[in-house]
C-alpha cells in the first residue's frame, strides 16, 4: 500500500541517484566542482609565497648578486645634515662591493654639472632634508641615473632600499638611538586602554593573535560561502525547472513530495561534501610540499584552508558540524524557494533572497570574531542561523565557551529540524501551484495549515 504521508521519504535513492548524475554531467557543475578544488588546494601555497617573498625582501636587498650590478660609481650630495662616509654604506660586504663612492661636493662639483655628465653606469645620490604634505619635516633620499643608462631598474630600486637601511642606521648611531628601541619608540600602542579584570585575564591567555583570528574567520566564511550559493542556487534552479516543464507530476506517481526535495538535498550534499574532502586532502598535501620547498609554517595569519588541520580535531569536528548543519537550513530554504518559482523568471528572486542571508552570515564570519567584546560573542552566539558563521570561530580562539557553543548548535537543530518539518507540509502544495510567483504570506498560510490554492489538490495519487 503506497503511502500517502507527507513525511513519506519514498523514492528519495531514486531522485538522489539522479540529481547526483546529473550534476556531474552538467557543463557548469562539473567546471564548479574543479575550480572551487582547485580554489582550496592552491590558495594557501600562493599565500604564503606572497609572504614568503614579503619576507624576504629585506634578505634579498642585501644577497644582490655581484656580477647583476653594473653600477661602476655611485656619486653622493649629502645635505641631510647626517655623516655618511663610504663605510657606513657597507658595500664591501655585499653584492654593491665593485660600485666606487665618490663624494663631489668635496671638490666643490655642483649637482647640476655633475648630473649633466653622468655616464651609463653612473648614478647621482642625493640626500636631503624637506617638507611633507603636511608641513612636517622629512629626510628625501634620491637616485638619478642618466638618460641612456644600462642599470636596470631593479637594480636601482634594490639599491635605494639599501642605501635607506644604511642611512637609518647612520642618523639612528648619530642620534645616540638604538635602532631597534627607534623603532619601538616610533610602533606607538596597539592595545585596549581600558579592561575589565576578566577581559584581561582572557586577553592574557589568548592563543591567538588579532591577524590569526581575522584569518581563522575568513577561512571558515569563505568555505561557508562556496558552499551555500552553489548547493542552493542548483536545489533552486533544479525544483523551478521540473515544475515548470511538469515533469514534477509524472514524478510523483513513483516518488512522494518530501522525497524530491531531500533526494536533492542529500545528492548535494554529496557534491559538496566530495569538494571538501578531496580539496582538504589536496591542501594538506600541497602545504606539505610547500613545507619542503620554504620551510615548516605554522602560523595561521593568512587564508589557507589548511587551517583546518591546525587546530585540533574536536575543533575541526565543530567546523564540520557548522557546515553541515548551515548546509541543511539553507537547502530546505532553497527547497521552499525553488518550489515558489512559477517561471524561470522568479528563480532570479528566490536566489537573490537566499544570497543576500548568506552575505550577512559572510559578514558577520568575517567581522565578528575580530571584536573584542565578549557581550557581542554571546549575544551573536544565541542569533539562530547567523551564529552558525562564527560560533565555531569564536570557541576556536576561545571567546566563548564551550556550553555557549553547544547551546548555539542546539537553537540551530531545532531550527533545521522545523526548516524540515516546514519543508515537508508545503513542499507538495508549492510544486503543484501554476501562476505567478508564490508570496511568502501564502506560504506562511500553508504553514498554518490554511487552504492555499485549488490547484494544489492536483496532486497525483
Amino acid at each position: 500500500m503506497k503511502n500517502n504521508s507527507i513525511y513519506s521519504m519514498e523514492g528519495v535513492g531514486k531522485v538522489y541517484k539522479f540529481t547526483l548524475t546529473q550534476a556531474f554531467k552538467n557543463k557548469g557543475y562539473r567546471a564548479s566542482f574543479i575550480i572551487m578544488i582547485l580554489v582550496i588546494v592552491f590558495l594557501g601555497p600562493i599565500m604564503r609565497l606572497g609572504a614568503t617573498s614579503g619576507q624576504n625582501i629585506e634578505k634579498s636587498i642585501n644577497d644582490v648578486k655581484e656580477d647583476k650590478v653594473n653600477i661602476t660609481e655611485l656619486l653622493i650630495f649629502n645635505d641631510s645634515g647626517v655623516r655618511i662616509d663610504e663605510e657606513d654604506l657597507g658595500f664591501a660586504d655585499s653584492g654593491y662591493k665593485n660600485i666606487s663612492v665618490s663624494f663631489p661636493a668635496e671638490k666643490d662639483q655642483k649637482i647640476d654639472s655633475v648630473k649633466a655628465s653622468l655616464t651609463s653606469t653612473q648614478v647621482l645620490l642625493l640626500l636631503k632634508t624637506d617638507v611633507n604634505e603636511s608641513g612636517m619635516p622629512e629626510y628625501k633620499l634620491q637616485l638619478i641615473s642618466s638618460d641612456d643608462t644600462e642599470i636596470k631598474p631593479d637594480i636601482l630600486d634594490s639599491l635605494g632600499s639599501f642605501l635607506i637601511e644604511k642611512f637609518d642606521n647612520a642618523r639612528y648611531e648619530q642620534a645616540g638611538v638604538d635602532k631597534d628601541i627607534m623603532t619601538l619608540v616610533s610602533s606607538g600602542f596597539n592595545e585596549k586602554k581600558t579592561y575589565t579584570d576578566e577581559e584581561f585575564t582572557n586577553a592574557s591567555n589568548r592563543k591567538y593573535s588579532d591577524m590569526e583570528v581575522v584569518a581563522l574567520g575568513t577561512t571558515f566564511a569563505v568555505i561557508i560561502m562556496m558552499v551555500l550559493s552553489l548547493a542552493s542556487s542548483y536545489i533552486v534552479s533544479s525544483v523551478m525547472e521540473e515544475k515548470v516543464s511538469k515533469l514534477v507530476e509524472t514524478l510523483m506517481i513513483s516518488v512522494r513530495p518530501l522525497a524530491l526535495v531531500m533526494g536533492k538535498i542529500f545528492a548535494m550534499m554529496t557534491y559538496v561534501l566530495l569538494i571538501l574532502v578531496i580539496s582538504f586532502a589536496g591542501s594538506k598535501l600541497s602545504n606539505s610540499v610547500m613545507d619542503m620547498i620554504v620551510g615548516k609554517n605554522e602560523t595561521k595569519e593568512m587564508l589557507n584552508f589548511d587551517v583546518l588541520f591546525k587546530v585540533g580535531f574536536m575543533n575541526a569536528v565543530f567546523v564540520i558540524f557548522a557546515v553541515i548543519l548551515l548546509f541543511f537550513i539553507f537547502a530546505f530554504f532553497a527547497g521552499i524557494a525553488g518550489g515558489s518559482c512559477s517561471k524561470a523568471e522568479d528563480m532570479q528572486s528566490a536566489n537573490g533572497s537566499i544570497t543576500t542571508l548568506i552575505m550577512i552570515g559572510y559578514i558577520v564570519a568575517m567581522f565578528v570574531p575580530g571584536i573584542e567584546n565578549e557581550m557581542v560573542h554571546t549575544i551573536i552566539s544565541f542569533v539562530p542561523i547567523f551564529s552558525l558563521f562564527v560560533v565555531p570561530v569564536l570557541y576556536i580562539t576561545e571567546s566563548i565557551s564551550l556550553p555557549v557553543l553547544l547551546s548555539s548548535f542546539a537553537i540551530n537543530i531545532v531550527i533545521a529540524i522545523a526548516m524540515f518539518f516546514i519543508c515537508a507540509k508545503v513542499y507538495r502544495q508549492l510544486i503543484l501551484i501554476d501562476g505567478s510567483k508564490i508570496k511568502i504570506s501564502t506560504i506562511l498560510k500553508m504553514v498554518f495549515g490554511k487552504s492555499s490554492s485549488g490547484k494544489a489538490k492536483k496532486e497525483v495519487a
